[in-house]
């Protein structure tokens, strides 16, 4: 009697689970096209910015949600939302997300960075600007720190000036904190203020030979010359030259390279953040190539190089003669 009861319950109990394998074996579609909405990488902190759903073709009627990383943890369900940034600069990660019930979710996520470019207190911390001369361009009211480094004045930031360049990563904030990145041949045409100009490589020289105590020449690696110049600077809390025994950032002057790369003109990307300060000389290599000077951020040197006039866009420091 007892194994005949046994018996009985095992197989209702396997008719259970068999009746709800079945009922469970719904077909879920996958959705057609992809969510897409605009925001930029890097944005100013404070700002409110209005976000916009779509890109789902099929379901036509797809219900889209939002998440943002400590702002909006919750899903919020709207195609379009507006979000007030924090005023602290930060990174957030934001999610769109596309919803039916008859289909698999679908979800999108961009990473934001806020930004403050207040000088000193701002996203840029680690840099004496304050002790430093400013001039401004009459061109646009842009303000520059400068110093003067053996017999030649130096701006001690990258030329920012809206006339021609890109800026990084298509984030017109990034233009008051990293500068514009400029191809060599928007160089010849005048892009430094009145009065300064595109360094040449006699003038890379004359800064050179400050720097390390005795007359180098352009083409040499000027040992040392990094960490003689490289600001311990930090963006957003992070360091901005990763840490390295061998750059260990202890500048004599008031030239504060950043890291902040290059970029493609083919495909229009940027590389290098954060590991290549990368400058122009006005002097040209041959035809088609121009020189100019660079920092790895493993290396305590200041190195030359030579590269395409119209293929890769540079940071530009101007100089004048005192």
């Amino acid at each position: 009697m007892k194994k005949t009861l046994t018996r009985i319950l095992i197989l209702a109990a396997l008719c259970v689970s068999v009746a709800s394998c079945i009922k469970d074996t719904t077909t879920y579609q996958y959705m057609k096209g992809k969510i897409s909405f605009d925001i930029p990488d890097y944005i100013y902190a404070g700002d409110v910015v209005e976000l916009t759903a779509g890109g789902i073709t099929t379901p036509e009627d797809p219900t889209y949600g939002w998440v943002i990383s400590t702002i909006q943890t919750d899903t919020l369900y709207a195609p379009k939302i507006v979000v007030k940034f924090p005023s602290t600069p930060a990174s957030y990660t934001v999610k769109a997300l596309a919803y039916h019930p008859d289909y698999i979710v679908e979800s999108v996520r961009k990473d934001v960075v806020t930004v403050d470019t207040t000088h000193l207190t701002g996203s840029l911390k680690g840099v004496a600007y304050n002790r430093l001369e400013a001039f401004t361009d009459p061109r646009d009211g842009r303000g520059y720190r400068y110093a003067t480094i053996g017999n030649l004045d130096w701006f001690a930031e990258n030329l920012a000036w809206e006339g021609a360049g890109y800026v990084y990563a298509s984030s017109s904030v990034l233009n008051h904190v990293f500068g514009r990145h400029y191809t060599w041949e928007e160089t010849k045409d005048g892009i430094c203020p009145d009065g300064w100009r595109v360094p040449t490589n006699a003038d890379w020289e004359n800064l050179g030979s400050t720097v390390c105590g005795s007359a180098v020449s352009f083409d040499a690696d000027w040992s040392d010359a990094a960490t003689k110049l490289t600001p311990n600077a930090t963006f957003n809390g992070n360091r901005f030259w990763p840490f390295s025994v061998n750059n260990t950032h202890k500048p004599d002057f008031d030239f504060f390279p950043l890291p902040c790369g290059y970029m493609q003109t083919n495909d229009g990307a940027f590389y290098g953040l954060e590991t290549y300060g990368m400058w122009w000389s006005a002097t040209e290599y041959n035809a088609d190539q121009a020189y100019y000077r660079y920092i790895y951020w493993d290396s305590a040197d200041f190195r030359p190089g030579y590269t395409s006039k119209s293929g890769i866009a540079l940071n530009v420091r101007c100089v004048r003669s005192l």
